[in-house]
């Protein structure tokens, strides 16, 4: 597999914030700053400088961007390069311990960004996300966290209000939610003044309007994954979140080389940890933690109501692995289950 200087002579690193950006060119034989560190402003004027600025110093040689962010601050000079034809790849924003003793600016992250991917082999860049459909997902699962978010900083107040106030005679469990359209309606018969009362009756109201909401989200998000990839629907512990998680990771045909890319980037892949004698391997903690939380949710679903895993998990059990080391197992698995349907839906 060819390396990054067999394929390009020059690699952009940019560090992306909300008004402006830092750009760097580095020779990619060498990894020597060519020109910049420099600051661009987070424009339609300021991507044009941009690009006659590289254009300048590149001098026709073949370019690669490094951009940070091309889901959040990036994503207007993504299309934005994407429109002039410039390759782009995501680099990764440099651990706390690379940086331990060197220090960090936007410059140093921008010639960061830079070097981050000379390291790399062709076939381990990510390429950035795309497409409507993701786009549309996407919205949808952050409008879903925030309002989860919501309810449950709601659940927690009106259960402080009742356990505090003694509005119901046991307060050892936590609300349920039929308790809750109890006190939302006042059909559920609590102690109390009034304003105590209301206040939990509006705040009751209000957990039941999120889970309306959610509801209205869950619909949506099953129906657009339905529309894009409904097999992705029929795999074993798979429901609209978690198929919406991995599609908005996935993004689209081709954006990893194989499936250890993705499994890399999901943070299942196996880490060894050895010396000596000893070799052990380990969960990966990196990566994309919403793609890791739908497979591990996939994963919980799995061993409590499928069969398959069930057996899987006995077999390995019986030959003395951990339940970590199973539960890594079995989440490379999915990974590597999921890819292969999402890259070849024909072939699965």
């Amino acid at each position: 597999m060819s390396s990054i200087s067999d394929d390009y002579d020059y690699v952009v690193g940019v560090d992306t914030h909300t008004r402006t950006h830092q750009y760097a060119i580095l020779a990619a034989a060498t990894a020597t700053v060519v020109a910049g560190p420099e600051k661009f402003a987070v424009t339609a004027a300021g991507f044009v400088k941009v690009i006659a600025w590289i254009a300048r110093h590149t001098s026709g040689g073949r370019v690669l961007a490094a951009v940070e962010g091309t889901n959040s601050y990036g994503a207007s000079l993504a299309a934005a390069l994407t429109a002039a034809q410039i390759p782009l790849t995501e680099a990764r924003p440099a651990s706390k311990k690379a940086r331990r003793g060197v220090g960090k600016t936007d410059s140093l992250d921008a010639v960061r960004a830079a070097r981050s991917v000379l390291s790399l082999e062709r076939g381990e860049l990510t390429n950035p996300r795309q497409g409507a459909a993701r786009a549309d997902l996407q919205v949808l699962l952050i409008i879903r966290r925030q309002t989860t978010k919501e309810k449950t900083s709601k659940v927690n107040a009106l259960n402080a209000i009742v356990r505090i106030t003694g509005l119901l005679a046991d307060t050892r469990a936590k609300l349920t939610m039929r308790q809750i359209r109890g006190i939302a309606t006042g059909t559920l018969p609590v102690a109390g003044s009034p304003v105590t009362t209301g206040q939990a009756a509006a705040l009751a109201r209000d957990i039941l309007d999120c889970q309306r909401a959610l509801t209205a989200n869950n619909t949506q998000l099953r129906t657009l994954v339905a529309r894009w990839r409904p097999e992705l629907l029929a795999l074993p512990g798979v429901g609209p979140v978690t198929a919406a998680q991995i599609l908005c990771a996935w993004s689209h045909p081709g954006r990893f080389a194989s499936d250890a890319h993705f499994a890399s980037l999901a943070g299942v892949s196996p880490v060894p940890i050895g010396s000596g004698n000893s070799l052990v391997y380990r969960l990966n903690y990196g990566g994309d933690r919403q793609l890791n939380s739908a497979l591990h949710t996939i994963m919980l679903t799995r061993k409590r109501c499928d069969p398959r895993t069930q057996a899987y998990i006995a077999k390995r059990t019986a030959d003395g692995k951990t339940p970590r080391a199973i539960n890594r197992l079995l989440k490379r698995y999915i990974a590597r289950e999921i890819y292969k349907l999402l890259e070849h839906p024909t072939t699965t």
